[in-house]
């Protein structure tokens, strides 16, 4: 690319969100990474129920954290992707219109003679 220019292709993109969105209609995890309250220690093992439960505990308070985030940064992601390629549909808009615009309001004078050095078309000569 010759770095001029912007090539994007909106609907490749605005597919792309719908699928980061849509896949977020699915759970990611089964819900047992969704518990509300901490697993209880109801007793046996003596000393080692409390040490498993309490990982079990920490750790899907951490998953149910990094869910989160991953949930939350899709979405972000996909308004981003959204976002963009409106502001293409925009940009080309506008340039559509300022060159209809300027082609419109050219009056003939305004317009550069054609060069003399030109041969003048003869068709079928």
């Amino acid at each position: 690319m010759s770095g001029d220019e912007i090539n994007g292709d909106t609907d490749a993109m605005r597919e792309f969100a719908s699928r980061i969105m849509g896949s977020l209609d699915k759970p990611p995890v089964s819900n047992i990474s969704r518990i509300d309250s901490s697993t209880a220690c109801p007793g046996g093992l003596d000393s080692l129920c409390m040490h498993l439960t309490g990982a079990e505990n920490e750790t899907i308070q951490q998953l149910q954290t990094f869910i989160t985030q991953a949930e939350q940064g899709f979405a972000a992601y996909s308004a981003f992707v959204q976002q963009t390629a409106a502001n293409y549909l925009r940009a080309d808009e506008t340039a559509r219109q300022e060159i209809l615009n300027t082609f419109v309001s050219q009056r003939p004078e305004d317009l550069p003679k054609v060069d003399p050095r030109l041969v003048t078309p003869h068709s079928g000569r």
